[in-house]
């Protein structure tokens, strides 16, 4: 049966579209690989050569992207004249990791540096007066900043006044008028698009290496590659061109990696540094270090990647742990009412809900869970007395940045990209607020249905995913956002046994046999249909490791009871 007989499923969680199969079989690989490949934009077989490699060709030189000579010049300045350097970053996993990096490479340069991580809570995203006070009375005469800074045009002018020059690198969306900076190192600003996928820390990496490469440093990335590979991933990046680079080598130092923080990290979180995957950093070492900067202080998570004490990084490591399980619980009590809060909204294209019971720690969790339902952008935002913090998150053809942009007379501060933003601003704004940005979603949206999409792959049995298909599917990692793991569609597979699993048996475990062979699978958050003899199953492959050993399994995404198998 192919996927032009039977088009769709409707599974338990939502019904499936299925991609008919493609001929691409100039692309010089299996016909379901090849199948694959068009379907992430892959149309050349140099293409699919230089991408299942993960070739070197796809990480670009530094000195092609706009402004890093004028940064790396500065910097060179400072360190002949012993100046103080600070590196300012953000308070997410993106910008403690790039931070972290950039100091490391400022270090092996011989400057000076320090870091400085605003609080969430207390100080917001970007630069502040405050703080750039603080660091000139210290003795910094240059702040570099990392995932902040391109829409700082105030406090910028209020560091050169106090004599402090700021070198910007992120990749937010600039605002109307740039910062009067001695550099800035952004895509977004220069148009540079072969480098517009790069987060916060990718930026990073690109100022670091160049700084580096010019006293001819060999091994620059030792060590600063996994930490760049840790901010792409948990930023959501897409895993595609020079991301897809920086992941691959970042994990491959990460299975080896030397630093004490990161290993009890993995300890803390049950990940087997060996067998690392990015799906263990986007779902296990990434919200813990997120979790410092929600809840708590974030320079937590930026020591546990700097310390060379093993007692101090276990330390960090299980305060991060508990970071991480209070971001849990508030986090799913914030959805809960944030769900209810939805329902009321109808047919209308955004999204937006807050209380002044809302951590703000939190509301860009809430705002993402509530985008993936409904199919719609979304704010969630935390009343704090005479102010509101919001967190924004998108769908496809709805932008952030150039919405937020639009409403800059009702808001204080405001930054972001086409997916994800913030903004602060006076609860008194907030409905004028709401209707203009609702007017906005209708204009971006054209009144397009409300649905995320729910797309297979491909229709295709296990067995016909072994052998070499899987060797080339295996290629196909890292898997993330840009290039997810594919999923396919299996019909009619008989079921042997089904337990539940997990505390509250949240999930259950299946044995399956299908065409002749036995399969082990698990389906996570899912109710089980008791009763079932057989079922059709949207799933992807997984590697289980066990005892020096490896199994495969399928990980159940949906389901359906298979016709006449109750």
């Amino acid at each position: 049966m192919t996927a032009s007989d039977t088009a769709a499923l409707t599974g338990r969680q939502r019904t499936w579209s299925v991609r008919p199969r493609e001929d691409a079989v100039h692309l010089g690989v299996a016909p379901l690989i090849a199948h694959l490949l068009h379907t992430r934009g892959i149309t050349t077989a140099r293409d699919a050569q230089d991408f299942l490699d993960i070739a070197d060709s796809l990480y670009l030189p530094p000195s092609i992207l706009s402004n890093v000579g004028s940064a790396v010049e500065r910097l060179r300045e400072a360190r002949a004249r012993r100046e103080g350097v600070a590196v300012y970053g953000d308070f997410d996993a993106d910008g403690v990791t790039g931070t972290a990096l950039m100091v490391r490479a400022f270090q092996r340069f011989g400057l000076w540096a320090v870091p400085y991580i605003p609080s969430r809570n207390t100080e917001g995203h970007g630069l502040n007066v405050p703080a750039i006070d603080g660091l000139a009375e210290q003795g910094v005469r240059v702040i570099v900043t990392v995932d902040c800074g391109v829409t700082d045009v105030d406090p910028i002018a209020h560091a050169k006044s106090r004599g402090v020059e700021v070198i910007v690198t992120d990749h937010h969306s600039p605002g109307a008028s740039p910062p009067d900076a001695a550099a800035i190192v952004n895509p977004k600003v220069s148009h540079d698009s072969a480098f517009e996928l790069l987060t916060g820390v990718g930026m990073a990496l690109k100022v670091s290496q160049a700084l580096l490469e010019s006293e001819g440093t060999p091994d620059w990335s030792d060590g600063l590659l996994e930490l760049a590979a840790i901010g792409t991933i948990t930023d959501l990046a897409p895993l595609q061109d020079e991301n897809r680079y920086i992941v691959d080598r970042g994990l491959r130092q990460l299975r080896e990696t030397r630093n004490v923080g990161l290993r009890a990290l993995m300890r803390r979180a049950g990940v087997d540094p060996r067998h690392l995957n990015s799906e263990d950093i986007g779902f296990r070492l990434g919200p813990r270090l997120n979790a410092a900067g929600r809840l708590g202080d974030a320079m937590s998570a930026y020591e546990l990647l700097m310390t060379t004490n093993a007692q101090r990084a276990d330390a960090l490591a299980a305060e991060l742990e508990a970071y991480n399980r209070q971001r849990q619980t508030l986090t799913e009590e914030a959805l809960q009412a944030g769900l209810e809060a939805a329902e009321a909204y109808g047919e209308r294209q955004l999204i937006m809900v807050g209380s002044s019971d809302f951590n703000p720690g939190i509301v860009g969790l809430v705002a993402g869970k509530l985008a993936e339902t409904y199919g719609r952008p979304a704010v969630v935002y935390a009343h704090m007395g005479d102010r509101i913090l919001a967190s924004c998150r998108s769908v496809p053809g709805f932008h952030w940045a150039h919405a937020l942009q639009a409403c800059e007379g009702l808001l204080w501060r405001h930054g972001g990209h086409s997916q994800a933003a913030g903004f602060s601003c006076a609860p008194e704004h907030l409905d004028e607020l709401r209707g203009r940005l609702e007017t906005i979603a209708e204009e971006q949206l054209g009144g397009r249905a409300l649905a995320a999409d729910a797309i297979v792959d491909a229709e295709a049995s296990p067995r016909e995913l072994m052998g070499d298909t899987f060797r080339f599917l295996s290629k196909m990692a890292p898997f993330g956002v840009g290039n997810p793991s594919p999923l396919f569609l299996a019909r009619n597979l008989e079921v042997l046994t089904a337990s539940p699993m997990g505390a509250e048996g949240a999930h259950f475990r299946l044995s399956l046999r299908h065409e002749g062979a036995t399969w082990d699978a698990v389906a996570f958050r899912q109710a089980w249909a008791h009763g079932a003899r057989a079922i059709d199953a949207v799933y992807a492959l997984a590697v289980d490791h066990w005892n020096g050993s490896r199994r495969l399994r399928l990980d159940i995404k949906d389901y359906a009871v298979a016709m006449g198998a109750t």
